[in-house]
């Protein structure tokens, strides 16, 4: 792939996810890049370079299978940009629901180097995360808690 703009690189990387083309996406992304999946046990997973990425990319198509994707506009400063995204998803009752979300990127001589998802879904709070139970106290720990 030639050198392309950070949107370039987005509307491309969109397109390809919208089709689950593993192939598509791995060709806009650096060999070491890396991929901070929005689900998973760290909270989230992270993928490092193009064999654990396919990895993470199919994880995810089988993760959100069924869902329709709404990609909101990017907005790309120098190597940055953010895009917001929805999954309209249908829940095992039947019943239409929506998950939003917002990805990090970094690009690299015309490449995706970091693509960091983050995602609000439907489901309990278990009070497992400090920052989350100190947010939803209104205690916030000194070091760079959330106020």
């Amino acid at each position: 792939m030639s050198e392309k703009s950070p949107r370039e690189c987005l509307e491309r990387f969109a397109d390809a996810w919208a089709r689950r083309d593993v192939g598509g996406l791995l060709e806009l992304m650096t060999e070491d890049a890396v991929y901070a999946a929005s689900v998973g046990p760290e909270p989230g997973r992270t993928f490092r370079g193009h064999a654990e990425l396919a990895d993470g990319f199919r994880a995810m198509f089988e993760h959100d299978a069924g869902a329709v994707i709404e990609q909101g506009e990017p907005l790309v400063n120098g190597a940055w940009a953010v895009c917001t995204w929805t999954y309209h998803l249908v829940a095992d009752d039947g019943s239409p629901y929506c998950e939003h979300g917002i990805d990090l990127w970094r690009f690299s001589d015309g490449k995706i180097c970091l693509k960091d998802a983050y995602r609000k879904t439907r489901g309990r709070l278990t009070g497992r995360c400090p920052v989350s139970r100190h947010a939803l106290t209104g205690r916030c720990a000194r070091r760079g808690g959330v106020r």
